[in-house]
């Protein structure tokens, strides 16, 4: 009788079979991965657009030069309101976005510091309200109003030192972050009472300088 034998396995297809099981895990992975980085993102809600716990600030630092497309970024997202404290104010492209805001139903209020030397502050202010901004000039109370904020729809505030001017933006400089969340109380009631402390009527004088 013939004894069958068993044949020696074929090391040489085993690897074959192994390589190309390895290759299409690593494509498959690779193919997961990519649809996490990719896809899943445009699913799920922006970062921004997500309630922040009730006790945290998100803060947004950001640096002239270069801020300009921030600041019109900012103006354009109103809804409802902008108030803004403004130690220099001379860029018409800013005071165009403002009128177009106010245009659109936004309550836009303005301080102006009156002590700033500048030959074109007064056809701004003019401007302005022209453009539907509410506008008052800062309480001569304080030495100077030296402030440059802007708070939209109580929500979000720019705080830092860039003037409303096309130096600042483009030339300078400068620091600010733009914030949410309970830190912005402080700014909103500093501002509601400047507001009130503020006059229609253009105070006298001129102290301080343009920048």
């Amino acid at each position: 009788m013939q004894e069958n034998k068993e044949s020696p396995p074929n090391n040489h297809s085993a690897r074959r079979s192994f390589f190309f099981g390895l290759l299409a895990g690593l494509l498959l992975s690779a193919l997961l991965a990519g649809f996490l980085f990719l896809v899943v993102p445009l699913l799920l809600p922006s970062a921004s657009l997500l309630p922040l716990p009730a006790n945290c600030n998100l803060v947004q630092p950001i640096f002239s030069p270069g801020t300009s497309a921030d600041l019109i970024s900012l103006i354009k997202s109103a809804n409802s309101s902008i108030d803004i404290e403004m130690y220099v104010f001379t860029d018409d492209a800013l005071a165009r976005e403002l009128s177009a805001a106010a245009s659109r139903g936004v309550r836009v209020r303005l301080i102006l510091e009156s002590r700033v030397t500048s030959s074109t502050l007064d056809k701004m202010a003019l401007a302005l309200r022209q453009g539907g901004v509410d506008l008052r000039w800062a309480s001569t109370q304080f030495t100077l109003t030296h402030s440059k904020t802007m708070i939209i729809d109580n929500k979000t505030a720019l705080v830092g030192s860039i003037n409303f001017s096309k130096n600042a933006q483009n030339k300078n400089r400068e620091s600010a972050v733009i914030i949410s969340g309970p830190a912005l109380a402080p700014f909103i009631s500093t501002f509601e009472n400047d507001w009130k402390i503020a006059t229609e009527a253009h105070p006298a004088s001129a102290a301080g300088s343009e920048n």
